[in-house]
């Protein structure tokens, strides 16, 4: 709308002008070098108006033909740089797709193109790594830390590297610089905390979680894990008083941590506070049952007559009284105890939750010890042959199987990745 305003506006300004000089003609005489011009003073406007045209494009011509080469050196740069960067997209796609011989071709496309390592590093180090040229990738990415822009992309492909070496101090070199760059990235903390726990530097850890808090790169669950586990071995390697405090800590921190609990119970045991030890063991089954809680809780007496144990574990399970756990802890001290039909009870509650061989083992026992049934003993046998592995400590990671759960697996060293499965 306001276009058409200003070009109707134009147009009557135009034809007002056009209508006032044609009413008054008047007339012009110019006299220069013996030549004598005379015209109306309308015509001499028009001429004057064809002279600025023709000036105005002939000015424009000149431009146009002096910038001619820059536009044109300019042209072929940008056809160069629009090929690079389709090189260097194409070539990072054939990286991610595995495809090792067109990812070099392109990369050095892309370099070629482009003339700067510092774009088509990643790309040329990544191309490396997947034709199997370690040092080459590792070349790559050392040149990619001379630029700020890509130091960080630099140091993670070298991390990379470290890691899969194992080279637990580089990882930490490495690790601790790219935090300085991005120390927010909730992988780098991980995989610091992880050096740090492998080397056993666990101040350094725990320190690294009081940082990784205040910059909340880590969910809180998961925080509140590493500290209590960081916390608990520290208190594994103090004297007796100050693995109390520490242990005591550790448990604060997660309450379901098993590891701590099963540590503070120890050391209340070997101080002689077996009452504080049977709270903390009784506390941590409330927050889920574990069966190396029950065995420390067993153990806490152990020259006390069966019955008596039968009604501690009674105790102590009466949290979570329709566990499969706790019907497991309270059969075997009830096998102990020779009392065959809470025993019983129990066995055949825990094999309708979970029909593993060990409970059929363990029914098998009550026959032979109950009624001497060898037949019956035998048929319980056949079916802990046929039935599902008891749950064992595996590593997530590895898949390495583990006897009892410990903080580092026994495979591969991660921390923490042992699951009973």
């Amino acid at each position: 709308m306001i276009r058409v305003l200003v070009f109707v506006s134009t147009l009557a300004l135009l034809i007002f002008g056009s209508v006032w000089l044609a009413d008054r003609p008047g007339a012009v005489a110019v006299e220069w070098l013996g030549w004598r011009l005379q015209t109306s003073v309308p015509v001499l406007l028009l001429l004057l108006l064809l002279a600025a045209g023709l000036l105005t494009a002939g000015l424009r011509f000149f431009a146009f033909a002096a910038g001619w080469p820059g536009r044109w050196a300019d042209g072929r740069r940008e056809s160069r740089q629009r090929r690079g960067y389709l090189a260097l997209t194409d070539g990072l796609a054939a990286a991610a797709s595995g495809d090792a011989k067109q990812a070099r071709q392109l990369a050095e496309k892309a370099e070629k193109l482009l003339g700067d390592p510092g774009l088509t590093g990643f790309l040329s180090a990544q191309a490396a790594h997947l034709s199997g040229n370690s040092q080459s990738a590792q070349d790559h990415f050392q040149r990619l830390l001379q630029r700020p822009q890509t130091a960080a992309i630099g140091l993670r492909g070298l991390l990379d590297a470290a890691v899969q070496a194992g080279d637990l101090t580089k990882i930490v070199d490495l690790a601790g610089q790219a935090r300085a760059i991005r120390p927010d990235d909730p992988w780098l903390a991980e995989t610091l905390f992880t050096a740090f726990v492998k080397l056993g530097r666990w101040t350094e850890a725990e320190s690294l979680l009081a940082d990784v808090q205040r910059r909340k790169a880590m969910p809180v669950a998961s925080l509140n894990r590493r500290r209590a586990l960081v916390l608990t071995e520290r208190a594994g390697a103090a004297d007796p008083q100050t693995a109390i405090g520490l242990a005591r800590k550790a448990l604060s921190a997660d309450p379901s941590c098993t590891a701590a609990a099963l540590r503070l119970a120890d050391l209340y045991r070997n101080s002689g506070a077996l009452a504080k030890a049977a709270t903390i063991l009784e506390k941590a089954w409330r927050s889920g049952p574990a069966t190396a809680l029950a065995d420390s809780y067993g153990n806490l007496h152990p020259d006390e007559e069966p019955l008596a144990r039968v009604r501690r574990l009674e105790k102590l399970v009466a949290s979570h009284p329709d566990h499969v756990l706790s019907h497991l802890a309270v059969a075997q001290a009830c096998l102990k105890a020779q009392l065959w039909g809470q025993a019983r009870k129990h066995l055949l509650a825990a094999v309708a939750q979970q029909p593993v061989s060990g409970t059929f083992r363990l029914l098998a026992e009550l026959e032979k010890a109950e009624y001497k049934d060898q037949v019956a003993a035998q048929a319980w046998l056949v079916k802990a042959a046929e039935a599902p592995a008891d749950p064992v400590w595996t590593c997530a990671n590895c898949g390495v199987k583990a006897p009892v759960w410990t903080l580092l697996c026994p495979g591969c060293q991660t921390p923490d990745s042992l699951n009973l499965v």
